[in-house]
């Protein structure tokens, strides 16, 4: 079945005033207006990027469409996820304070941001998938108690999964601890000796202290890194970091299964709020790194191009990669970290999440 999918380009020395309201026509031309009636509460899944990140999606951009939600007596508010790794977004009082200063604040926006997983990551809820054989993922406990979603997602790339878009916001940001531990789980580093240089720069900012810098026999450097199975969480942060390439996983097998994983984690919340959800991906600022990592400017391969919405996830996805390709003038994989992304959209497809057929709408 051919999906649809509504577009509107943005540039960008854009204003955000102009920008936001190019976004609120978007909504209404998908319909996402239906999604709540008065009184719903009405979930708004961001990223609020991390500390240091500036790529993240600006909250002035979405005023028009909370405004939106309001008006019609509904109750919207920002929602994410505690993180597996050590940082701003660890638990949810770290989370919101870094939120406020992203301008995702009460004040700045108008409404709160709720954590749907609880202070520390562990509220969660199983759901069982009928197109996985009733395998049972975690997802994070009060999306089970929204009455709508709406998914905004920057499209980004990313370390362990190649690309991160609409999926990747359901399936990673809206899993409880366990599961995003249960994705991650498949993912182990490690080092080859002979590009490492002994810097010591993935054991400082690995987010768990699973790298420790052990003496070397031979010549080269004196130090060489090594990481503990036991205690890596598969983060990525040591690969994002490494200036030598030192850092490799084996991603024929461990990208495969984690995006496999994450898709269906993201098939449990599509399973409790199928029907009431729209997806909406913003094509700007885009770089190789997802927005868990401090912005460069040396990183970004799309200033800005657009904005996508569509009631299908997979549409919306393929969508989003086919018009960066055409601005890239090559194919995304180039810049994926040598992943296969599109088993993401291949495990939609048998998961029953969505069409790759779509016919783009372009808002005059």
């Amino acid at each position: 079945m051919t999906a649809q999918v509504y577009f509107v380009p943005i540039t960008a020395d854009e204003s955000a005033a102009s920008v936001d309201a190019k976004a609120v026509r978007l909504f209404d031309a998908a319909g996402f207006a239906s999604l709540a009636e008065p009184d719903d509460l009405v979930g708004l899944k961001v990223h609020f990027g991390e500390e240091g990140n500036t790529n993240f999606i600006p909250s002035a951009w979405l005023k028009s469409i909370v405004d939106r939600f309001k008006s019609q007596g509904a109750k919207p508010f920002w929602t994410e996820t505690s993180t597996l790794y050590a940082g701003q977004r660890a638990n949810a009082v770290d989370h919101a304070l870094l939120a406020h200063r992203h301008g995702y604040g009460i004040e700045d926006t108008g409404i709160p941001v709720v954590f749907s997983d609880g202070l520390i990551g562990r509220g969660e809820v199983e759901v069982a998938l009928p197109k996985a054989g009733g395998k049972v993922v975690r997802v994070a406990e009060d999306v089970a108690n929204m009455n709508a979603l709406l998914v905004l997602s920057h499209a980004t790339g990313h370390v362990a999964a190649g690309y991160g878009g609409a999926f990747k916001n359901l399936g990673m940001g809206l899993s409880s601890r366990k599961g995003k531990l249960w994705q991650h789980a498949v993912v182990q580093p490690f080092i080859d000796a002979e590009k490492c240089r002994g810097c010591g720069l993935c054991a400082r900012h690995c987010p768990q202290d699973a790298i420790t810098m052990t003496p070397r026999s031979g010549g080269g450097p004196r130090l060489l890194a090594a990481i503990s199975k036991k205690a890596c969480i598969g983060c990525g942060e040591c690969l994002a970091t490494c200036r030598t390439d030192a850092v490799t996983f084996d991603w024929n097998s461990e990208s495969v299964k984690l995006q496999e994983r994450l898709l269906e984690q993201a098939a449990g919340v599509i399973e409790l709020l199928r029907g009431r959800m729209g997806f909406m991906n913003f094509i700007h600022r885009v770089g190789s790194l997802c927005d868990c990592a401090p912005s460069s400017p040396k990183d970004t391969l799309i200033d800005a191009l657009g904005i996508l919405a569509s009631s299908d996830p997979l549409a919306i996805e393929q969508a989003t990669i086919d018009l960066m390709n055409r601005r890239l003038g090559c194919d995304f994989h180039r810049h994926s970290h040598g992943v296969d992304f599109e088993v993401q959209f291949r495990s939609a497809e048998k998961l029953g999440l969505g069409s790759r057929d779509y016919v783009l709408i372009e808002l005059d």
